[in-house]
């Protein structure tokens, strides 16, 4: 049965409708859906073909700052109807909402903090490293110079978060699992 959404403030202080996670969860047998946050056109473009590279068929999603990746996130405006991500791939230095803010406000949403975060940034600094294990980053990737090795970075993370990690709604059964 799904909810009705629930009125909320965002970031400006207004009061808007959001989907619940009820109304957003996929079902267990599709693929999980992925939200690309990057303000680089290029970069995002370099992820989607990387993740395409990995031969799956998750539908990957976008979007160029961390306003924009919480609008999707709760149903707002044009992203109104939006699935709920599994996995979100969220660079640090962006325009208008940054990286490290959006990561807070995900990880202290109730309905949005289990989705797997993994920082993606061209950032290699301990503090922004430390700043974003604190507030919850699953993972924190350096966007290397090369662009083949970023490639290889992009398929190893992918990898990783679509097939090894398990989610409490899309997982190895049970009876697969060997005690």
């Amino acid at each position: 049965m799904d909810q009705a959404p629930e009125k909320v403030k965002n970031a400006n202080g207004d009061n808007v409708m959001v989907k619940t996670q009820a109304q957003q969860e996929p079902a267990r047998d599709e693929p999980l859906t992925i939200l690309l946050v990057d303000d680089d056109e290029d970069c995002r473009m370099l992820v989607r073909d990387a993740i395409a590279d990995c031969k799956v068929s998750n539908k990957v999603f976008e979007a160029a700052n961390g306003q924009e990746a919480l609008d999707f996130l709760r149903g707002l405006g044009r992203y109104g109807g939006s699935p709920r991500p599994g996995l979100i791939y969220l660079d640090i230095e962006m325009p208008g909402m940054d990286g490290q803010t959006a990561l807070r406000l995900i990880k202290a949403d109730p309905e949005l903090r289990d989705i797997p975060v993994v920082m993606m940034t061209g950032v290699c600094d301990e503090e922004q490293m430390k700043k974003a294990a604190e507030s919850g980053a699953n993972s924190y990737t350096v966007k290397p110079a090369s662009a083949e090795q970023f490639l290889r970075t992009i398929l190893a993370s992918t990898t990783y978060w679509l097939t090894i990690h398990q989610y409490p709604t899309h997982h190895v059964p049970a009876a697969a699992c060997k005690r």
